[in-house]
């Protein structure tokens, strides 16, 4: 017995030495086209998740997990969870300066649209052109430059369980004049069966200049940020495996509050 533990121990231990290193790949989006919940394996989330293990090589084991973002912030305040957060840009977590986690190059580009009802339009001039309207927006997502017009009254902020819901409320003409959506969801969710999207109408000016979204990897996971990086760079040269309209900016576009 003695014998056969000698003989096992260096193999196990050359077994463990290789094992993968568990990843979560986490999205605060619990919507199309970032995570489906009804189908995990669906999604853009997942199916990162599925290209990065393939570049990995039984380093890393990528999971794709959807966590709530309030959850979230406090998870990476405690630094307990192996994770990446995946489709965010440094100003939705307060570091601008980029000093507070490190962020890869980005995955894709979008932008942040104004929408409200087809029969009840609205354009977009600043927040300012927003005084006096009902807002609603997913419960714990962020929106700085509307923030000192929602603490003033001059704009009432709604809380809705996901932008679905908001589009619904939008289109049914219910409580909502406007919400935020980003291109890429409200693209993803013009093909929903239960919302009619040619009752939306979206602001001719977008809320925001055209902005990244990058991978926030935590400062202590240096070789981990050194392997997205040099995976973006594969990713960067087949673009398929994004959605429709869903591209890898060339240039380095502005920033956005969110």
């Amino acid at each position: 017995m003695r014998l056969i533990c000698l003989v096992l121990a260096p193999v196990l231990a050359l077994r463990l030495a290789h094992a993968a290193d568990t990843v979560q790949l986490v999205t605060y989006y619990d919507y199309a086209p970032w995570f489906v919940p009804a189908q995990p394996s669906a999604g853009l989330n997942a199916r990162l998740a599925s290209k990065l293990n393939g570049m990995a090589g039984g380093r890393y084991h990528f999971e794709s997990v959807y966590i709530p973002r309030r959850r979230l912030d406090v998870l990476l305040q405690k630094g307990t969870v192996n994770m990446v957060v995946a489709w965010v840009h440094p100003r939705f977590f307060d570091d601008p300066g980029r000093t507070r986690y490190r962020w890869t190059a980005a995955l894709m580009d979008d932008e942040s649209l104004v929408v409200s009802s087809r029969a009840a339009p609205l354009e977009y001039d600043g927040p300012g052109s927003l005084r006096g309207k009902r807002f609603g927006a997913p419960s714990g997502h962020h929106f700085p430059d509307l923030e000192p017009f929602i603490a003033a009254g001059d704009i009432t902020r709604v809380d809705v369980p996901q932008i679905k819901n908001a589009l619904q409320m939008i289109v049914s003409n219910r409580r909502l004049d406007f919400t935020i959506v980003d291109r890429s969801t409200l693209d993803a969710l013009r093909n929903d069966p239960f919302m009619d999207s040619t009752l939306l109408h979206v602001a001719s000016r977008p809320r925001t200049a055209s902005y990244e979204r990058s991978m926030l990897v935590p400062l202590d996971k240096p070789e981990l940020y050194r392997f997205l990086q040099g995976a973006l760079e594969a990713l960067r040269s087949d673009r398929r495996w994004l959605a429709p309209r869903q591209h890898l900016p060339d240039k380095r576009p502005a920033t956005v509050d969110r």
